[in-house]
């Protein structure tokens, strides 16, 4: 399947808003019925590296957490922090 570009504006500017881009393959093709709204996001209330705007739902927009992948060194420092914990506990000591 190939998809359009899809170029969303400003009917009275003529201002271009976004553009889908095109695309080809397994995609999802565009929606027919569109009428388009805005939400103002008040400036500082998000910290937009560790969140994105997901959807809006009921006039709210709705944020998801980027996900966090662990470093190899992270996952490391969390090997050797249970493997002390265990160590400790055949000691018979209490953590």
């Amino acid at each position: 399947m190939q998809l359009d570009n899809r170029v969303i504006y400003n009917k009275v500017t003529g201002t271009i808003l976004h553009q889908s881009g095109e695309a080809k393959g397994d995609v999802v093709p565009h929606e027919e019925d569109v009428e388009l709204s805005y939400i103002d996001i008040p400036y500082g209330s998000i910290d937009y590296s560790k969140q994105f705007a997901l959807k809006v739902e009921d006039g709210e927009v709705i944020f998801e957490d980027f996900p966090i992948e662990e470093t190899e060194e992270q996952k490391l420092i969390k090997q050797l922090e249970e493997d002390i914990r265990l160590l400790k506990l055949e000691d018979g000591g209490i953590i």
